[in-house]
């Protein structure tokens, strides 16, 4: 069974879980009913450190927020415990519209299965009110590997077990090794790395065979030729790499793993607040500025309606659920 040991989980949730309550306490109380939403500052709760991937998408998304609703809109970094820290803080905020959360895949879908009974708050504590971007995990060679599909890096697999070295710079992408093992029915050697960019710079060296990772850190390596996309694992192809097949193009239609971002609020939350937050976040991921910063980092969007994104996060965390039982990676 595969261990991975990040450092913080049990000891920073832990030290967190004292000061929860004085936060939430802090928190305004909700305006009157007769004020319409909103009548005072948002805050945007980010589950991890400024500067992450996450918080340049809320500071977009806050921008655009201020401006639609007339009120100030501010960012606060929560990080720690795996962005457990920042999604407790929101799941025990009253269900206002003033308290949201900036939930990517770890914080609202495999946690659930990593750190079950142990996070603070469950599915059941939020509803999502939109999704703000998805980049999906593709499969990368070197760009003088001698396999040019997916097809030849299987059979090679099958003919020389254990030789071949999958890089993983993620928990997300230590889970696509093992569950690429699993579909394809070979056995691959698991190699975690500390950050994606290191298990890159060993693919590209010949250290590593095959690292699982997204286009944002890849796209200028592929350009280059340093790098070689085998298969993406999305549901249908990605628009920056057109002639590239998905892994359910070629008969493995339970290999779909997606980075991703989403607007989330308190259970509980008025149906009219979530109905407005809904249509701010489309119309923000449609602008030309969050088009742009998705061209740059090979995200895609997600033009949701509330239906939409409740199915998408519950088909998520059913998919994670299944992956990390079958994966056997664990999380300390």
């Amino acid at each position: 069974m595969t261990q991975f040991h990040p450092p913080t989980f049990q000891r920073l949730l832990s030290a967190a879980v004292l000061a929860l309550s004085a936060v939430v306490a802090a928190v305004p109380a909700p305006a009157q009913a007769q004020d319409a939403y909103p009548g005072r500052t948002v805050t945007l709760v980010v589950p991890f450190p400024a500067g992450s991937g996450t918080d340049m998408s809320a500071r977009l998304l806050a921008k655009d927020m201020t401006e639609a609703l007339g009120q100030t809109v501010v960012v606060e970094n929560r990080p720690g415990a795996n962005g457990a820290l920042g999604a407790q803080i929101v799941a025990r905020a009253k269900p206002d519209g003033y308290t949201l959360l900036v939930g990517v895949a770890a914080t609202n879908a495999s946690n659930y299965a990593f750190f079950p009974g142990r996070l603070g708050y469950t599915p059941a504590s939020f509803e999502i009110v939109g999704g703000l971007g998805i980049v999906p995990l593709s499969l990368f060679v070197s760009g003088n590997a001698p396999w040019k599909t997916l097809a030849e890096l299987i059979a090679d697999a099958k003919k020389n077990p254990g030789r071949i070295a999958c890089g993983s710079g993620t928990t997300t992408a230590q889970v696509a090794c093992e569950v690429f093992k699993l579909r394809a029915g070979i056995d691959l050697l698991n190699v975690p790395y500390k950050g994606t960019p290191p298990a890159l710079t060993d693919l590209a060296g010949g250290q590593v065979q095959v690292v699982f990772a997204d286009g944002t850190s890849t796209t200028s390596l592929v350009e280059q030729k340093r790098l070689r996309v085998l298969a993406t694992a999305a549901n249908k192809r990605v628009p920056y790499w057109p002639e590239v097949p998905t892994f359910v193009e070629v008969g493995m239609s339970d290999l779909e793993i997606s980075a991703w971002s989403a607007l989330f609020v308190p259970a509980g939350t008025p149906a009219a607040v979530q109905q407005k937050l809904n249509a701010i976040v489309r119309r923000s991921t449609d602008a030309p500025e969050s088009v742009a910063t998705r061209q740059r980092t090979g995200s895609l969007a997600m033009q949701f309606s509330l239906e939409e994104s409740r199915r998408f996060v519950a088909g998520e965390i059913e998919r994670w659920g299944r992956f990390v039982k079958d994966s056997g990676v664990k999380l300390e």
